[in-house]
């Protein structure tokens, strides 16, 4: 009895440690699967990662094209606008310069009228001999020649 003790203990150790060692490989199996089905979904995150990373890459390179024309854009539209605000001061300095030229030609034409016309009035003197209506400037003149050579006399 001893003996049928000792194998039915032995049977259960050996039914139990077989038992546990199916369990650890059952249990090592399923950890194996899981493990490799996380390697799988973080293989995937990870391609899906790189795909966007490489799209918004892409994308970012676009922009910066963009970016970079409306950049060119903006600086030949400044540089056309200084150009013309150049060339805009330039012709309001001549126009000023010109409206001044102008307003002292014009001053300059009025002085040089009034004077022709007081010069005129001034130098103009009656014949005596003549009793009616003012003699004309070429007339006046002839006079005004005749008393200076001395062939008339006031």
């Amino acid at each position: 009895m001893k003996k049928n003790i000792t194998i039915i203990v032995l049977s259960v150790i050996i039914l139990g440690t077989t038992g546990w060692i199916v369990w650890q490989q059952q249990s090592l199996t399923a950890a194996e699967n899981k493990h490799q089905q996380e390697m799988r979904k973080n293989d995937e995150q990870l391609t899906q990662l790189k795909s966007e990373g490489t799209d918004m890459k892409d994308e970012m390179d676009g922009q910066k094209k963009e970016l970079s024309t409306v950049t060119n854009k903006l600086k030949k539209e400044k540089k056309a606008h200084q150009k013309e605000t150049k060339q805009r001061k330039a012709l309001e300095l001549k126009i000023d310069q010109l409206q001044k030229e102008l307003a002292s030609a014009k001053a300059t034409a009025q002085a040089n009228k009034q004077a022709a016309q007081t010069t005129r009035k001034a130098t103009v003197k009656k014949d005596p001999n003549v009793t009616h209506h003012p003699p004309s400037q070429w007339v006046q003149d002839q006079y005004d020649w005749g008393v200076k050579q001395g062939y008339i006399k006031e």
